[in-house]
């Protein structure tokens, strides 16, 4: 007879998230994650596959969370430029009460700094969240082209691409002691320098 949960799929999912978030993957063990989750190992094997595949699920859910926010700000957007600003400075703000160092950063980002050397699927992983973040900044540059608002010479392409550079960038020193003033007027320079008209 086959087992039935007997837990929210959707709580253990951000629960697991949290743990891996915190501590990173490798040094998450079975036994912790059976304590945060309140479940059991078998179950954890059972009902998601092992460690792995539930580490994979969690970044999986985040990912297509914060893309699906972030093309919809972007889409919404009449003001491109200051969408930006708000997108970076906001990043540039976090802040986390139980982080020593501030803030947590990007999950994603956290995940490609520890995992994406020593392994194959978690670069493939990464590279596809850099692809999907291009893909959505290169339309908003695109319609924000179309709308006389950015330089007709300029190449969305070009540009969304520094953005994701410049994005992941901030997520890891976001992460840093930096006092966030600095941080904040690092950002906005840095869209500001967009060939704007």
């Amino acid at each position: 007879m086959a087992r039935t949960k007997e837990f929210d799929e959707q709580v253990v999912l951000e629960k697991a998230r949290d743990l891996f978030w915190e501590r990173g993957y490798t040094a998450t063990s079975i036994r912790d994650l059976e304590e945060h989750l309140g479940i059991s190992r078998s179950s954890i094997y059972m009902f998601f596959g092992g460690k792995r595949e539930l580490y994979d699920r969690t970044l999986a859910a985040y990912r297509d969370e914060n893309m699906t926010r972030l093309e919809k700000t972007l889409g919404a957007a009449e003001d491109l430029r200051q969408a930006l600003i708000d997108l970076f400075t906001a990043t540039a703000r976090q802040s986390h009460p139980d982080c020593k160092a501030q803030a947590r950063g990007c999950y994603v980002v956290n995940a490609t700094t520890e995992m994406a050397n020593s392994c194959a699927e978690a670069l493939s992983f990464a590279a596809e969240s850099r692809e999907q973040f291009v893909a959505i900044m290169k339309a908003a540059l695109a319609r924000a082209q179309e709308q006389g608002k950015l330089e007709e010479q300029a190449d969305p392409a070009e540009l969304a691409n520094y953005l994701f550079v410049c994005y992941n960038g901030l997520q890891v020193v976001v992460q840093t002691n930096i006092e966030r003033a600095t941080l904040v007027k690092a950002v906005v320079r840095g869209v500001e320098g967009l060939p704007w008209t």
